[in-house]
């Protein structure tokens, strides 16, 4: 059975969420997050953060405005990889 208190850490690190923006973007012929910002109408700020994939978390209106842009699915812009030891 699980400790909450001491296998929290551990459960929260089992799977590994990647974000590739970065990765669609350029293929998509996108080399500058100023030009992922005018495609999207981003804030400048926000645009590098996507850009760099610098992301703790996003949302759905998030997802829809990047997949919109890029021609693309959530599935292109995130990968999951599940912990080998948690399988």
């Amino acid at each position: 059975m699980l400790d909450i208190f001491t296998d929290y850490p551990k459960m929260y690190s089992m799977n590994v969420v990647k974000v590739r923006i970065k990765e669609m973007a350029q293929k998509r012929g996108l080399t500058t997050a100023y030009q992922l910002q005018k495609i999207t109408g981003a804030q400048p700020n926000l645009a590098a953060k996507w850009y760099r994939n610098d992301l703790k978390s996003i949302g759905i209106d998030t997802l829809n405005t990047l997949c919109k842009a890029l021609n693309c699915t959530p599935s292109d812009l995130l990968e999951y990889t599940p912990d080998k030891a948690a399988v």
